[in-house]
């Protein structure tokens, strides 16, 4: 406990050392620009559309991917049902 307030109490049979934190320390650091309120940094507005590219590309895939499952789980259950 660095920078602590510490107290000790001395009485005859024992001691009591209470121990008080030091009062939070904050270190402000500021980076950039800020622009006027709701506008987005080039960076950001960089990352929102990777972003965006990558969902597009998740939601194509999982469209052919259920597709595929429901193709062959048709396959399986005509084969099925064919069997005599």
């Amino acid at each position: 406990m660095t920078n602590a307030t510490r107290l000790t109490v001395q009485m005859p049979a024992r001691s009591v050392t209470v121990h008080l934190p030091a009062p939070p320390r904050f270190q402000v650091i500021s980076h950039g620009t800020q622009g006027p309120p709701g506008t987005l940094s080039p960076e950001t507005l960089a990352q929102v559309a990777e972003a965006s590219k990558a969902t597009h590309r998740i939601d194509s895939m999982m469209a052919a991917l259920t597709d595929a499952i429901s193709y062959h789980g048709g396959m399986i259950a005509a084969q099925e049902d064919a069997t005599p």
